[in-house]
């Protein structure tokens, strides 16, 4: 089982979506992080709560989408907190 960070995005003029994995029971477990259908990018978690895991998920999709306009769907900037 697991927990996932689901955010409906616009990424560039497109519908996307960015998502972040954590474990359920071990919530540093299986975490990833995936941009739309891409494949899933795992990382070795560096906190021991769901905000830290969330937070440093954020920081590495805000690293990959670096350079590319995201914004919510009614277009506000994506808030990336």
């Amino acid at each position: 089982m697991s927990i996932r960070w689901i955010k409906n995005v616009i990424i560039d003029g497109e519908k996307s979506t960015i998502e972040i994995q954590l474990g359920d029971k071990i919530i540093g477990d299986k975490c990833y992080t995936r941009i739309s259908n891409e494949m899933e990018v795992y990382f070795r978690n560096m906190g021991d709560t769901r905000d830290d895991i969330v937070s440093q998920g954020l920081d590495i999709l805000k690293t990959r989408l670096e350079g590319k306009t995201v914004t919510y769907p009614d277009g506000r900037d994506f808030d990336w907190q």
